[in-house]
Protein backbone atom coordinates (compact mmCIF):
# COMPACT_ATOMS: atom_id res chain seq x y z
CA UNK A 1 0.00 0.00 0.00
CA UNK A 2 1.40 3.70 -1.23
CA UNK A 3 0.60 6.70 1.02
CA UNK A 4 0.93 9.98 0.47
CA UNK A 5 -0.78 13.01 1.34
CA UNK A 6 -2.34 15.74 -1.36
CA UNK A 7 -2.97 19.12 -0.51
CA UNK A 8 -3.83 17.52 3.34
CA UNK A 9 -5.60 14.50 1.73
CA UNK A 10 -4.51 11.61 2.89
CA UNK A 11 -4.28 9.11 -0.36
CA UNK A 12 -3.63 5.49 -0.39
CA UNK A 13 -2.90 3.12 -3.23
CA UNK A 14 -3.46 -0.33 -2.92
CA UNK A 15 -1.41 -2.41 -4.97
CA UNK A 16 -3.99 -3.93 -6.43
CA UNK A 17 -4.54 -0.91 -8.81
CA UNK A 18 -2.53 -2.32 -11.17
CA UNK A 19 -4.97 -4.69 -12.58
CA UNK A 20 -5.41 -2.00 -14.63
CA UNK A 21 -2.44 -2.78 -16.61
CA UNK A 22 -4.34 -5.95 -17.60
CA UNK A 23 -7.18 -3.29 -19.80
CA UNK A 24 -4.23 -2.08 -21.44
CA UNK A 25 -3.25 -5.51 -22.76
CA UNK A 26 -4.19 -6.29 -27.01
CA UNK A 27 -3.56 -2.73 -27.21
CA UNK A 28 -0.38 -1.98 -26.27
CA UNK A 29 2.90 -3.51 -25.52
CA UNK A 30 5.89 -3.05 -23.55
CA UNK A 31 6.65 0.75 -22.31
CA UNK A 32 3.15 1.51 -23.51
CA UNK A 33 1.23 -0.33 -20.88
CA UNK A 34 3.22 1.59 -18.07
CA UNK A 35 2.10 4.97 -19.62
CA UNK A 36 -1.61 3.39 -20.14
CA UNK A 37 -1.55 2.56 -15.98
CA UNK A 38 0.19 5.48 -15.26
CA UNK A 39 -2.21 7.83 -16.92
CA UNK A 40 -5.35 5.81 -15.92
CA UNK A 41 -3.62 6.10 -12.46
CA UNK A 42 -3.66 10.11 -12.58
CA UNK A 43 -7.49 10.33 -13.93
CA UNK A 44 -8.80 8.22 -11.33
CA UNK A 45 -6.97 10.34 -8.87
CA UNK A 46 -8.31 13.41 -10.39
CA UNK A 47 -11.78 12.12 -10.14
CA UNK A 48 -11.60 11.18 -6.37
CA UNK A 49 -9.92 14.33 -6.05
CA UNK A 50 -13.03 16.11 -7.01
CA UNK A 51 -15.17 14.05 -4.78
CA UNK A 52 -12.53 14.86 -1.66
CA UNK A 53 -12.06 18.54 -2.11
CA UNK A 54 -15.75 19.36 -3.06
CA UNK A 55 -16.33 17.60 0.10
CA UNK A 56 -13.67 19.22 2.06
CA UNK A 57 -14.84 22.49 1.01
CA UNK A 58 -18.67 21.86 2.14
CA UNK A 59 -16.49 20.95 5.56
CA UNK A 60 -16.92 17.03 6.13
CA UNK A 61 -13.51 15.85 7.96
CA UNK A 62 -11.17 14.08 7.97
CA UNK A 63 -11.52 12.81 4.16
CA UNK A 64 -9.40 10.25 2.72
CA UNK A 65 -9.23 8.75 -0.80
CA UNK A 66 -8.56 4.77 -1.42
CA UNK A 67 -7.85 3.87 -4.81
CA UNK A 68 -7.40 0.03 -5.68
CA UNK A 69 -8.28 -2.39 -8.00
CA UNK A 70 -10.37 -0.81 -11.54
CA UNK A 71 -11.12 2.58 -9.44
CA UNK A 72 -11.38 4.09 -5.92
CA UNK A 73 -13.40 5.82 -3.43
CA UNK A 74 -13.54 8.78 -1.21
CA UNK A 75 -14.29 8.64 2.34
CA UNK A 76 -14.90 11.01 5.48
CA UNK A 77 -15.81 10.60 9.09
CA UNK A 78 -19.84 10.86 10.34
CA UNK A 79 -21.18 12.40 11.33
CA UNK A 80 -21.43 15.30 8.60
CA UNK A 81 -23.79 17.91 8.07
CA UNK A 82 -24.14 17.34 4.24
CA UNK A 83 -27.86 17.46 2.83
CA UNK A 84 -28.75 15.73 -0.35
CA UNK A 85 -27.92 19.43 -2.22
CA UNK A 86 -24.54 18.99 -1.35
CA UNK A 87 -24.15 15.30 -1.68
CA UNK A 88 -25.02 15.78 -5.11
CA UNK A 89 -22.59 18.14 -6.39
CA UNK A 90 -19.85 16.31 -4.16
CA UNK A 91 -21.10 13.42 -6.90
CA UNK A 92 -21.01 15.78 -9.63
CA UNK A 93 -17.92 17.11 -8.83
CA UNK A 94 -15.59 13.64 -9.92
CA UNK A 95 -16.45 13.07 -13.46
CA UNK A 96 -16.75 16.89 -14.07
CA UNK A 97 -13.19 17.21 -12.80
CA UNK A 98 -12.29 14.40 -14.85
CA UNK A 99 -14.20 15.68 -17.80
CA UNK A 100 -12.65 19.24 -17.60
CA UNK A 101 -9.06 17.81 -17.92
CA UNK A 102 -9.97 15.34 -20.65
CA UNK A 103 -11.52 18.44 -22.68
CA UNK A 104 -8.28 20.35 -21.54
CA UNK A 105 -5.82 17.70 -22.99
CA UNK A 106 -8.02 18.01 -26.72
CA UNK A 107 -8.21 21.34 -26.16
CA UNK A 108 -3.96 21.45 -26.01
CA UNK A 109 -3.62 19.13 -28.79
CA UNK A 110 -5.85 20.76 -31.10
CA UNK A 111 -3.53 24.10 -30.44
CA UNK A 112 -0.55 22.26 -31.40
CA UNK A 113 0.85 22.28 -28.45
CA UNK A 114 1.97 18.52 -28.32
CA UNK A 115 2.94 18.74 -31.78
CA UNK A 116 6.29 16.48 -32.33
CA UNK A 117 6.10 14.68 -29.03
CA UNK A 118 7.32 10.92 -28.55
CA UNK A 119 4.67 8.45 -29.31
CA UNK A 120 4.98 6.99 -25.81
CA UNK A 121 3.34 10.73 -25.03
CA UNK A 122 0.64 10.29 -27.16
CA UNK A 123 -0.12 6.98 -25.90
CA UNK A 124 -0.14 8.42 -22.58
CA UNK A 125 -2.25 11.57 -23.06
CA UNK A 126 -4.64 9.45 -24.95
CA UNK A 127 -4.95 7.24 -22.26
CA UNK A 128 -5.76 10.15 -20.06
CA UNK A 129 -8.32 11.39 -21.89
CA UNK A 130 -10.39 8.29 -22.37
CA UNK A 131 -9.63 7.47 -18.84
CA UNK A 132 -10.81 10.94 -17.56
CA UNK A 133 -13.32 12.13 -20.25
CA UNK A 134 -15.29 8.93 -21.66
CA UNK A 135 -15.42 7.53 -17.96
CA UNK A 136 -16.47 10.74 -16.17
CA UNK A 137 -19.49 10.96 -19.08
CA UNK A 138 -20.67 7.22 -18.48
CA UNK A 139 -20.02 8.19 -14.90
CA UNK A 140 -22.79 9.50 -15.22
CA UNK A 141 -25.35 7.23 -16.27
CA UNK A 142 -27.97 7.31 -13.65
CA UNK A 143 -26.93 3.50 -12.42
CA UNK A 144 -25.74 2.75 -8.70
CA UNK A 145 -23.07 2.25 -7.64
CA UNK A 146 -21.93 5.05 -10.24
CA UNK A 147 -21.80 8.73 -9.53
CA UNK A 148 -24.82 8.90 -11.82
CA UNK A 149 -26.95 6.50 -9.64
CA UNK A 150 -25.87 8.62 -6.31
CA UNK A 151 -26.49 11.93 -8.10
CA UNK A 152 -30.04 10.53 -9.12
CA UNK A 153 -31.13 9.13 -5.34
CA UNK A 154 -29.71 12.46 -3.68
CA UNK A 155 -31.82 14.33 -5.96
CA UNK A 156 -35.05 12.39 -5.22
CA UNK A 157 -34.44 12.83 -1.14
CA UNK A 158 -34.92 16.71 -2.06
CA UNK A 159 -38.74 15.56 -2.98
CA UNK A 160 -39.14 12.26 -0.97
CA UNK A 161 -36.56 11.84 1.09
CA UNK A 162 -38.09 8.37 2.51
CA UNK A 163 -39.20 6.73 -0.85
CA UNK A 164 -35.38 7.94 -2.51
CA UNK A 165 -33.44 4.84 -1.92
CA UNK A 166 -36.28 2.60 -3.58
CA UNK A 167 -37.10 4.59 -6.64
CA UNK A 168 -33.26 5.17 -7.28
CA UNK A 169 -32.62 1.39 -7.00
CA UNK A 170 -35.13 0.64 -9.55
CA UNK A 171 -34.68 3.14 -12.53
CA UNK A 172 -30.89 2.08 -11.92
CA UNK A 173 -31.81 -1.54 -12.59
CA UNK A 174 -33.90 -0.42 -15.34
CA UNK A 175 -31.63 1.81 -16.97
CA UNK A 176 -28.60 -0.89 -16.33
CA UNK A 177 -31.02 -3.21 -18.52
CA UNK A 178 -31.50 -1.13 -21.07
CA UNK A 179 -27.56 -0.27 -21.22
CA UNK A 180 -26.64 -3.81 -21.23
CA UNK A 181 -28.78 -4.62 -24.07
CA UNK A 182 -27.83 -1.50 -25.53
CA UNK A 183 -24.19 -2.73 -25.78
CA UNK A 184 -25.27 -6.35 -26.57
CA UNK A 185 -27.14 -4.94 -29.67
CA UNK A 186 -23.99 -3.01 -30.67
CA UNK A 187 -21.56 -5.92 -30.33
CA UNK A 188 -20.10 -4.04 -26.96
CA UNK A 189 -19.89 -7.46 -25.27
CA UNK A 190 -17.22 -6.18 -22.30
CA UNK A 191 -19.09 -2.85 -21.45
CA UNK A 192 -22.57 -5.48 -21.47
CA UNK A 193 -20.84 -7.58 -18.68
CA UNK A 194 -19.28 -5.08 -16.79
CA UNK A 195 -22.64 -2.72 -16.38
CA UNK A 196 -24.65 -5.89 -15.69
CA UNK A 197 -22.26 -6.89 -13.06
CA UNK A 198 -22.31 -2.78 -11.22
CA UNK A 199 -25.83 -3.21 -11.70
CA UNK A 200 -26.20 -5.92 -9.76
CA UNK A 201 -24.14 -4.89 -7.31
CA UNK A 202 -25.72 -1.70 -6.41
CA UNK A 203 -29.22 -3.50 -6.76
CA UNK A 204 -27.89 -6.20 -4.13
CA UNK A 205 -26.01 -3.71 -1.79
CA UNK A 206 -29.29 -1.38 -2.24
CA UNK A 207 -31.58 -4.44 -0.57
CA UNK A 208 -29.11 -5.53 1.92
CA UNK A 209 -27.69 -2.64 3.59
CA UNK A 210 -29.35 1.03 5.06
CA UNK A 211 -28.89 3.63 2.28
CA UNK A 212 -25.99 5.17 2.32
CA UNK A 213 -23.52 7.30 0.01
CA UNK A 214 -21.23 4.73 -2.32
CA UNK A 215 -17.30 4.79 -2.92
CA UNK A 216 -16.60 5.74 -5.98
CA UNK A 217 -14.79 4.27 -9.39
CA UNK A 218 -17.22 6.62 -7.54
CA UNK A 219 -17.42 7.93 -3.69
CA UNK A 220 -18.16 11.00 -2.09
CA UNK A 221 -19.63 9.50 1.45
CA UNK A 222 -18.18 7.72 4.46
CA UNK A 223 -18.65 4.24 4.33
CA UNK A 224 -20.33 2.69 7.58
CA UNK A 225 -19.49 -0.90 6.82
CA UNK A 226 -16.58 -2.56 4.95
CA UNK A 227 -14.71 -0.56 1.93
CA UNK A 228 -16.89 -1.66 -1.23
CA UNK A 229 -15.56 -4.55 -3.12
CA UNK A 230 -16.10 -3.25 -6.55
CA UNK A 231 -15.17 0.63 -6.98
CA UNK A 232 -16.21 3.24 -9.37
Amino acid sequence: MLRFPLLGVPVSIHWSFLFVAVFGLGVYSGWEIAAWTGAVLIAVLLHESGHAFTAKAFGASPVSITLFALGGFTSWAAPTTLGPGRRFIVSAAGSAVGIAAGLGVIALSRSGAFDGVPDLVWVFLQSFVWAGLVWGILNWIPILPLDGGHMLQHALEMVTPTKAAPIARWISVVTGVAVVATAFYFGETFLAIFVAMITFMGFREGRSETPRARPAPRVEEPPDTEPPVFPI
